[in-house]
């Protein structure tokens, strides 16, 4: 069965501490903000051919590039705390990213990353939500992806 467009407003991410194999216990990020699911970027190298007026391209090797991780801010939440220890202890998570087709919540795809986060930043103001945004930096390939299974 096909899918239909994806909307934003129906993704999860969860985390997990990293460990040799996919992680099994998940804890779910509240309060996402915003995502940018992720994406590939191979290298671009540029061969230089003798006598010929024009260059030629190949792809090298592919990357994950970062990928921005923007919550409305919950102090005291056992997952946002989480989230700022490993980037303040610069030690390695493993994320996962599922991306559903519509509210039901029963088809769609998933990816599960290890990561570093780079970044931590918190921003607002008096008239604003305060939020955090942490960047998640991919070490290496995806450990899985996949469709999510059918719920009943």
């Amino acid at each position: 069965m096909a899918m239909d467009i994806f909307a934003g407003s129906h993704i999860k991410v969860f985390v997990a501490e990293n460990s040799t194999t996919v992680a099994t216990t998940w804890q779910e990020v509240p309060e996402v903000a915003s995502f940018v699911v992720g994406s590939t970027e191979s290298t671009v190298i540029e061969v230089v051919t003798y006598n010929q007026k024009f260059n030629r391209k190949l792809l090298g090797t592919q990357s994950i590039p970062n990928i921005d991780l923007q919550v409305n801010l919950l102090p005291d939440n056992a997952v946002h705390e989480l989230l700022k220890t490993h980037a303040e202890d610069q030690t390695r998570l493993q994320v996962k990213i599922e991306v559903y087709e519509n509210a039901t919540m029963t088809t769609g795809f998933y990816d599960i990353y290890r990561i570093f986060i780079s970044t931590n930043t918190v921003a607002g103001s008096k008239d604003e939500v305060v939020t955090a945004t942490f960047t998640l930096a991919v070490d290496g390939a995806p450990l899985e992806s996949g469709l999510l299974p059918k719920k009943p």
